[in-house]
């Protein structure tokens, strides 16, 4: 029995057998959480009669067939029980832990949807608050307005203390994890491959900070590599955990449509930010918002107020952002200023419609810089912040 897990005896045994079960072919989450249910835990269901078993009517014949085969052979079960050593082995060398969908520190809205993983890896800490956490997904490829709306939502949410959900993938998600760990708000981020691996590789740094502060958690074995149907997988759990899903920029077939789906199937608030009609990148939540699949949120109070009977018991009083008041500017400034909008301007856009001269803008823009109200980007482009 491993130490290291602080595991009991029960715990270690429903580990173990959910584990057997879930790597019999065609044993998947909702036939394992249907036997567990009528023979009251999975060992009694993996040493359960063919009769018994058959009787449930969950499983077919074929399923029955491999089902039996592998608990009559010696060789099998020597099998499972040794690949079960090193999973527990690899778990307490790499700071790995398993929950279960029977147990307490489960996400608590995570159990009731379809296809609950039966089991969870995790690095970092599961809180019993992520009962209130919002999903925030989007494109891998963000305009900087979408950047900007990510950093925003976030942020407001970070300072509110609701933890959030995202995948951990480049662009939106990432920007997500990193503003809620930059706020020391929890956060999770559900993997397309075992807890194990980082990827993006560029996130290993972003990857420590989450697991510090909330968890990385995936339904795949550690060691799993990235492989492209995992990603449909997790966001499914990505939704499930969440009160509500918000999507930040997907193009027509984007990847966090997926996830808006899923979020609809389990009964969950769907939410969607306005992007401009001629890009790409917001094709997909501008037609959400147009069904009426997604509502539409230019702010996190706007979010708050759909899912008030939902959080009114953990949002105690909502964060109100403090108006902006701008700087006094000079005419010049103020001239400049107005020209640049949330989407990046060009430093000859700039200059065409100033009416000053290069350097003269650029003297102006420093200016609104240092008073942290434009933000300049690579290429001479600015935009405001």
């Amino acid at each position: 029995m491993s130490e290291n897990l602080n595991l009991s005896e029960a715990e270690f045994n429903e580990i173990k057998y959910l584990y057997f079960l879930s790597r019999i072919e065609r044993m998947g989450n909702i036939k394992i959480a249907s036997l567990v249910k009528l023979f009251k835990s999975p060992e009694a269901v993996f040493k359960a009669d063919l009769l018994s078993i058959k009787n449930t009517e969950i499983l077919s014949i074929n399923n029955l067939r491999t089902f039996e085969n592998v608990r009559k052979s010696k060789a099998a079960v020597e099998s499972l029980e040794k690949e079960f050593g090193k999973l527990l082995e690899t778990c307490e060398k790499k700071n790995i832990r398993i929950s279960t969908y029977l147990r307490d520190d489960y996400p608590k809205n995570l159990k009731p949807i379809y296809d609950a993983p039966v089991l969870l890896y995790y690095r970092g800490n599961l809180n019993p608050n992520d009962i209130y956490s919002i999903g925030i997904v989007g494109t891998r490829t963000p305009s900087e307005y979408g950047r900007q709306m990510c950093e925003n939502f976030s942020q407001e949410f970070s300072k509110m203390n609701i933890p959030l959900m995202s995948g951990m993938a480049k662009g939106v998600d990432s920007i997500c994890h990193k503003t809620a760990c930059k706020f020391g708000n929890i956060n999770y981020a559900v993997l397309g491959c075992g807890v194990d691996v980082i990827y993006p590789p560029e996130n290993k740094k972003l990857y420590d900070e989450v697991a510090e502060i909330g968890a990385v958690v995936s339904e795949f074995p550690p060691g799993t590599f990235p492989d492209k149907p995992n990603f449909p997988k997790r966001n499914r759990i990505i939704s499930g955990i969440s009160v509500g899903t918000i999507i930040i920029e997907s193009n027509a077939r984007g990847g966090a449509l997926i996830t808006a789906g899923f979020a609809i199937d389990q009964d969950r608030e769907v939410f969607a930010v306005p992007g401009h009609l001629n890009s790409k990148q917001s094709e997909g939540t501008n037609n959400l918002i147009k069904k009426g699949t997604a509502k539409l949120v230019m702010n996190a109070d706007d979010v708050l107020v759909e899912l008030e009977s939902k959080m009114k018991n953990f949002v105690k009083a909502k964060y109100k952002e403090e108006k902006k008041v701008l700087p006094n500017l000079s005419k010049s400034e103020t001239v400049i200023y107005n020209l640049l909008g949330f989407e990046p301007v060009h430093i000859d856009k700039i200059y065409e419609g100033s009416g000053f001269n290069i350097s003269s803008c650029l003297v102006e823009l420093l200016s609104l810089e240092f008073k942290g109200i434009v933000r300049q980007l690579p290429g001479k482009y600015f935009v405001r912040a």
